[in-house]
C-alpha cells in the first residue's frame, strides 16, 4: 500500500533493518484476533523500533508489545490498536465497530475499514487528578479523539516529518515574511533547473508546516512533505525545515534560496535556536506602565475602554488585596475584545487566588504554559499547563505586561496594523552603535527600564511609524507598523532592502 514511500523515507536515514518477518506478523495477528492494517504491516517490515527516526517525539511500539485497548467514556466506546507512543500520547488505529454519541439524542455506530482505518489519538493514562483535568480541558474528552486521515496517509506524513527532524543537521525557515513571491520564485527556479526535484508530495489535513528534506548524493534531492510541526516554536506560522547529514549541505540550500534561517541542530558550532526557560530575574521595584500602554493604544487606534473602575474594585474586594499596579493598569487599558486575540487573558471576574497564593491570569495560545502573578510580589511566574511542575519566576510584571499588551494588539484579527518578523536577529544591532541605534528609541522614557528582568523589550521607531518588540528567547525582532510604507521607510533608513509594495 505504502511500501515504496516507506522505503523512500527510510533511504534518507540509517540502514538499520527491521527484525520482523512475515511469520512474526502472522503470529501477532493470530494473538490479536484480526489482521493488521496493511500500511502498519509494511511499517514493521521496513523499520526497526531502534531506528533514530523514532527518537524524535514518537516511538514505534515493538510488534510483540502491540495490544488493543478499549476506550470508554461518556461520548465514545470502541477498541483501538496503539502503534506510536510518547510520554503524553498514544497514536492508534481503530479496530472493529465503534460507537460515537454525537448528540444527546443521537448515537452513531459505524464499521471501520480494517485495511486502512482512521487514526485515533488518545492521551495516556493520566498520572494525577490535575493531569486528567488538563487532558479533559484540552480535548473535551481526555481519553481520545479521531483524526480525519486514514492510517496510510497519516503514517507517510508523520514518518516523513520524523525522518527530517532526526537528521544530524537541521534548520528551519519559520517566519511569515520568508513566504513572499521572491522566495517562491527562487525555489521554483531551482526545481526547474533540476537542482532540487520534489520526488514526493504528501498532504495532511492539519497542515501547519511544509517540511523539506535534503539527501546527500551526487544529485541532491529535495523531498517536500506537508504535515504537523511538532517542535514548540512560539508564534511560528508556516515552517519549512531542512535536514541533512552535514551542515555544508544545508548551507548550499541557504545560499541557493537566499533567505535567513534558524539552526535547530549544527555540527560545526553554528548558533542554535533554543527554547529554554529564562534565567530567574532579580527582584526590583515595579513601575507604572500606563504611559507605555496609552502610547500603544494611540498607536493602534484603540478607542474602546478597558475594565471599569467598579470591576477592578470587585476583583480587589474578592482577593482581599489590591492588584499589583501594572496588572491594574493592564486591565484598565486593554479592551476585553483583545483577551483572546493570541494568548488567553483571564477576565477580572475570573481572577482567583489559589492555595499557593498565585493569580493565574494568562494561558499560552497552544495551552502549553500558564502565567501567574502574586499579590505583593513583582515577579511573573510560569509553569506547564498540566500543573505537574512548580511555578517558576520568569520575569517582572511591569515589562512582561507591557509586551503582552503589544502582542495582544498585534495579533488581533481586526487589527489594521502590519506585523513583520526578523528571525535570528542579532541583539547587538539594538545596542549603542548598532545598526538600529539611531533609528529607535524607548517608549514614554521607561520601556527599557521595565525590560530589566524580562525577555522582551518594546521600542518605537524615531519616525513614529513603527513599534518594535525584541524577544531575546526567540532571537526575533517583531515590527508592528501602520502600513507597509512605514515598514519600508524604516528599512530604507537602516539601509536594508525594502519589500515590493505588491508582494
Amino acid at each position: 500500500m505504502i511500501l515504496e514511500k516507506l522505503k523512500l523515507i527510510k533511504s534518507f536515514g540509517t540502514s538499520l533493518d527491521s527484525a520482523v518477518a512475515e511469520a512474526d506478523i502472522a503470529a501477532k495477528e493470530k494473538e490479536l484476533g484480526f489482521p493488521l492494517p496493511e500500511a502498519l504491516r509494511e511499517v514493521y517490515l521496513t523499520f526497526s523500533p531502534e531506528d533514530p527516526i523514532f527518537s524524535t517525539w514518537m516511538n514505534l511500539i515493538p510488534l510483540d508489545e502491540l495490544r488493543t485497548i478499549v476506550l470508554e467514556d461518556r461520548d465514545k466506546h470502541g477498541a483501538v490498536l496503539p502503534f506510536f507512543r510518547n510520554d503524553t500520547w498514544l497514536c492508534s488505529a481503530l479496530v472493529g465497530s465503534f460507537l460515537w454519541k454525537k448528540l444527546e439524542t443521537q448515537v452513531l455506530f459505524y464499521d471501520v475499514d480494517l485495511n486502512d482505518p482512521p487514526v485515533f489519538l488518545s492521551y495516556r493514562e493520566p498520572k494525577s487528578k490535575k493531569e486528567a483535568q488538563f487532558f479533559e480541558m484540552l480535548s473535551g474528552n481526555y481519553l481520545s479523539h479521531e483524526t480525519e486521515d486514514p492510517l496510510s496517509l497519516w503514517l507517510t506524513a508523520y514518518l516523513g516529518i520524523m525522518q527530517v527532524y532526526s537528521q544530524p543537521s537541521l534548520l528551519i525557515l519559520n517566519k511569515r515574511h520568508e513566504w513572499d513571491w521572491a522566495y517562491q520564485k527562487r525555489l521554483s527556479a531551482l526545481r526547474q533547473e533540476g537542482k532540487y526535484h520534489p520526488v514526493a508530495r504528501l498532504e495532511y489535513h492539519m497542515a501547519l508546516a511544509d517540511i523539506a528534506y535534503l539527501r546527500l548524493s551526487d544529485q541532491p534531492v529535495l523531498e517536500a512533505l506537508s504535515g504537523l510541526q511538532p517542535i514548540p516554536l512560539p508564534h511560528s506560522a508556516r515552517v519549512q525545515a531542512y535536514g541533512a547529514q552535514t551542515d555544508e549541505a544545508l548551507e548550499e540550500v541557504v545560499q541557493a534560496l537566499g533567505v535567513s534561517v534558524c539552526w535547530l541542530r549544527s555540527q560545526t558550532g553554528k548558533r542554535v535556536f533554543q527554547v529554554k526557560p529564562p534565567e530567574p530575574p532579580q527582584e526590583r521595584e515595579l513601575l507604572s506602565i500606563t504611559p507605555v500602554l496609552e502610547f500603544l493604544r494611540e498607536f493602534a487606534g484603540i478607542t474602546r475602554a478597558g475594565a471599569k473602575e467598579e470591576s477592578i474594585q470587585r476583583a480587589e474586594a474578592r482577593l482581599e488585596a489590591p492588584l499589583p499596579q501594572p496588572m491594574e493598569e493592564f486591565y484598565r487599558c486593554l479592551p476585553s475584545s483583545f483577551y483572546r486575540s493570541c494568548n488567553t487573558i483571564r477576565p477580572l471576574s475570573g481572577l482567583k487566588k489559589a492555595k499557593d497564593g498565585k493569580l493565574n491570569f494568562l494561558e499560552e495560545n497552544q495551552a502549553v504554559y500558564h502565567w501567574a502573578a502574586e499579590l505583593g510580589s513583582p515577579f511573573v511566574y510560569r509553569r506547564p499547563n498540566h500543573g505537574a511542575g512548580e511555578w517558576a519566576p520568569c520575569g517582572i510584571l511591569d515589562g512582561f505586561l507591557a509586551a503582552e499588551f503589544l502582542w495582544a494588539v498585534a495579533c488581533a484579527e481586526d487589527s489594521e496594523l502590519e506585523l513583520w518578523e526578523f528571525p535570528d536577529f542579532a541583539p547587538e544591532m539594538l545596542e549603542p552603535g548598532g545598526l538600529f541605534d539611531t533609528h529607535i528609541q524607548g517608549i514614554a522614557g521607561i520601556s527599557q527600564q521595565i525590560a530589566v528582568g524580562n525577555e522582551r523589550t518594546v521600542y518605537q521607531s524615531v519616525d513614529g511609524g513603527s513599534v518594535l518588540l525584541h524577544d531575546r528567547s526567540e532571537q526575533t525582532l517583531f515590527v508592528l507598523s501602520k502600513d507597509e510604507a512605514a515598514v519600508n521607510q524604516l528599512l530604507a533608513a537602516l539601509g536594508l532592502p525594502t519589500e515590493p509594495m505588491d508582494a
